[in-house]
């Protein structure tokens, strides 16, 4: 820690006189990085902005800043600042990008991708993540072409084949989109959202042992997910297996917390008649977030029925 502190304190001395330093910046970002004095770099690359306002290396610099700090709209603004003054600036592009994505914004995002696209030799990742935010806006012939056109600069990517299979997916085109991501997996087997899409397509197919298989490989790869638990549960919930999907459940709430695991869970202890532990478990959940009550619904209809639970969920919403 000392050794940053002094190397930080060093080069902060410096970005002044040498705002063209690509290495210097590097460094800085890397003492940034381990230090988590996010504040303080934000404010000395803001006033080396106020001296040097085309200095791009400081507005990629701080978008980094402001992006742990969470302010989303300066890091973003902050990236497309340094592109801007320094065109075909690949880092900046992909960092307002891939922050665009995390947010949701997958629009702006796609407009970084475009331009970096137009402004550099075709490069797989960019043309498969082009694809990704064409199909979070529901273009999905665009962002087919996109997946079609990074497979031909590299027949074994695997997001793009992951993105084509979402593509056919989207499409009702189980058949196809089953051999994608086979394709995907094959390339990138440690992706734990490969194995939960393709658990989702052998369920739509019919297939319940192909579908658990890939549940299991989805929560084994990230147990701290609550989603691929949740799909889990939820699958032998619907498959009639209460016993194992409270067991499911109970694993699930060692390695993660979720509103949504919470109401299924007490679901699940409703259905399999320990009243006593559900009751405790659905109180936790109400207390957690009460607008999701209607959650528990889902996997257990007849609860709005149950007079216990009503009083209950009065009781939470006044």
């Amino acid at each position: 820690m000392n050794d940053y502190l002094i190397q930080f304190a060093l080069l902060r001395e410096r970005v002044f006189c040498e705002p063209d330093n690509r290495d210097l910046f590097r460094r800085l970002l890397l003492c940034m990085e381990y230090l988590g004095n996010y504040a303080e770099c934000r404010d000395l690359y803001a006033a080396l902005l106020d001296e040097q306002p085309y200095c791009s290396l400081a507005w990629y610099n701080v978008g980094w800043a402001y992006a742990q700090l969470g302010e989303t709209e300066e890091a973003l603004e902050a990236f497309e600042y340094a592109y801007i003054t320094q065109p075909y600036f690949e880092d900046a592009y992909k960092a307002c990008a891939e922050l665009a994505v995390e947010r949701g914004l997958h629009r702006r995002a796609l407009q970084c991708y475009t331009e970096l696209d137009s402004h550099t030799a075709a490069d797989s990742d960019v043309l498969a993540r082009m694809g990704a935010c064409y199909l979070q806006l529901e273009d999905v012939p665009q962002a087919k072409a996109m997946c079609c056109r990074a497979l031909r600069l590299d027949p074994s990517h695997a997001e793009a084949h992951y993105q084509l299979g979402a593509c056919y997916a989207a499409e009702r085109k189980y058949g196809r989109a089953v051999r994608q991501l086979r394709e995907a997996i094959r390339g990138e087997e440690s992706r734990a959202e490969y194995h939960t899409l393709l658990a989702v397509l052998y369920n739509y197919l019919g297939k319940p042992r192909m579908t658990l298989r890939h549940l299991w490989h989805a929560v084994e790869l990230a147990p701290e997910e609550p989603a691929g638990w949740l799909k889990l549960a939820e699958f032998l919930l619907f498959a009639g297996r209460l016993h194992d999907a409270r067991e499911v459940l109970e694993q699930a709430l060692e390695h993660t917390i979720s509103v949504e695991l919470l109401y299924c869970s007490a679901a699940c202890l409703f259905l399999t008649g320990d009243r006593e532990v559900a009751v405790d478990t659905l109180q936790k959940a109400l207390t957690t977030d009460v607008s999701r009550h209607p959650e528990i619904f889902r996997w257990a209809p007849a609860l709005r029925d149950d007079a216990e639970v009503q009083g209950m969920l009065q009781h939470y919403r006044l």
